[in-house]
């Protein structure tokens, strides 16, 4: 499994937290499970979170799976225009909050992704795993059974 830093926006950040958001969309993803560092992006700025990426999907896939639901194809639509890749998060925890500024002391040099960067072996990563702490209880998603309904949700 390949470790990650991939950024979000802090309302998409808040829909992870509450379970909600069971899809991360974009147009590129790699074909390999995922461990992903958090980072939220302005007005949060900080590393707040892990999630595991598993199962990359083409979003032109599901128009087949979906086709008698309409309204999912007009959201499958619209996600197209801005993402090609859907990848189901199995699993999110939140942690400890480390902000961009803190970063920027400890690890001169951060860099804040702008989509993702693979972090497997470096500093950061090291970093990462003996500063942040799990808050709260880990959220675990079942892909079992997906309706139409949960696709390409706002």
């Amino acid at each position: 499994m390949r470790t990650m830093l991939l950024s979000f926006k802090a309302d998409v950040y808040k829909r992870v937290i509450t379970g909600e958001k069971i899809y991360e969309h974009r147009k590129v993803f790699p074909d390999e499970p995922i461990l992903a560092y958090l980072y939220v992006s302005a007005p949060v700025k900080a590393i707040v979170g892990i999630i595991k990426l598993e199962n990359k999907i083409s979003i032109e896939s599901w128009k087949d799976k979906y086709f008698y639901d309409t309204d999912a194809i007009a959201r499958i639509d619209a996600y197209l225009e801005h993402h090609k890749y859907a990848m189901e998060i199995t699993e999110f925890q939140e942690t400890n909050s480390i902000s961009l500024e803190k970063l920027r002391v400890d690890l001169p040099g951060f860099v804040v992704p702008q989509m993702y960067y693979y972090i497997d072996d470096s500093e950061l990563l090291n970093y990462l795993e003996m500063n942040l702490k799990p808050i709260g209880k880990k959220i675990v998603h079942d892909f079992s059974n997906i309706s139409s309904n949960l696709i390409c949700k706002n």
